[in-house]
């Protein structure tokens, strides 16, 4: 891209797939993420920690257990999920991917230079989950749903948690896991399912729900059929110029999407900038 009108087609550009995707895109929704790195798989802290299968839910089981015993933030009285939830939140490593049903959270989340130091050299995405595609964790604040749950056949799941907390609330926060994530070799893009599309899906269809067309229209039909998993590209150069957008028409800083203690500390472990 060149010079600044370069720059601002291209953030046009972007906010005009978010829009397309919002409004043109699965009547049932999305759910949105946004990655710093395009090349980064779409996993949990847990696989990429090299957590899987049994060692997996004993690693989270303990971490449950260990929460209720010390009684942390009342978690004696806390649901399971709750309480992965809070691990998670906090950086633990755990099966959980946050998600948002804010599509600005998930682009302000992928431009933050402060949680990702490099994040300006570096071409990042933000991904959209078909809402459909995600089953919803039934009952998730009662003691016994972790087990409950992962007895089941391998999903990809959602957990919308109450606001528990500041940061939650702020993100719009929701989680999405998988009750058996898919190794790498077998899903490279993303360890909840196989990235799949309609075998109607086509190039034209693509630009009609990302693009500037007004319907998103194939022989006169309304477009009902995603890809399961679709992704924007966000330019290492437009990084800069997207964080004074959010900041300036959105009013989303490290301050308001970080609201605790945590997230203050963080802006100033090396110094305000």
């Amino acid at each position: 891209m060149n010079g600044v009108k370069g720059k601002r087609d291209t953030c046009r550009a972007i906010i005009n797939a978010i829009g397309g995707v919002s409004v043109l895109g699965p009547a049932t929704g999305v759910r949105w993420r946004g990655q710093a790195d395009i090349e980064w798989r779409l996993n949990s802290g847990a696989t990429r920690a090299g957590i899987f299968g049994d060692s997996l839910k004993e690693h989270e089981r303990s971490m449950i257990d260990t929460a209720r015993r010390i009684g942390v933030t009342n978690a004696q009285h806390a649901g399971d999920w709750e309480i992965l939830a809070r691990y998670r939140h906090n950086g633990a490593a755990t099966r959980l991917i946050d998600i948002t049903t804010d599509p600005f959270v998930a682009l302000f989340m992928l431009c933050d230079k402060v949680a990702q130091k490099d994040t300006d050299e570096l071409d990042g995405v933000l991904i959209a989950v078909q809402g459909d595609k995600l089953t919803p964790v039934s009952k998730p604040w009662i003691e016994g749903s972790y087990e409950e749950m992962l007895v089941k056949p391998p999903a990809a799941m959602v957990i919308a948690t109450p606001p528990i907390d500041p940061r939650i609330a702020a993100q719009r926060g929701e989680f999405m896991f998988s009750t058996s994530p898919l190794p790498e070799a077998e899903a490279p893009e993303c360890e909840l399912f196989t990235v799949t599309r309609p075998a109607t899906w086509s190039a034209a269809k693509l630009r009609k729900t990302m693009g500037n067309e007004q319907l998103t229209t194939e022989r006169g039909r309304i477009q009902t059929q995603y890809p399961n998993l679709m992704g924007i590209r966000i330019p290492s150069e437009v990084k800069p110029s997207l964080r004074e957008m959010l900041k300036n028409h959105f009013g989303f800083t490290r301050e308001t999407i970080y609201p605790d203690w945590a997230g203050l500390a963080e802006d100033y472990k090396q110094g305000k900038s």
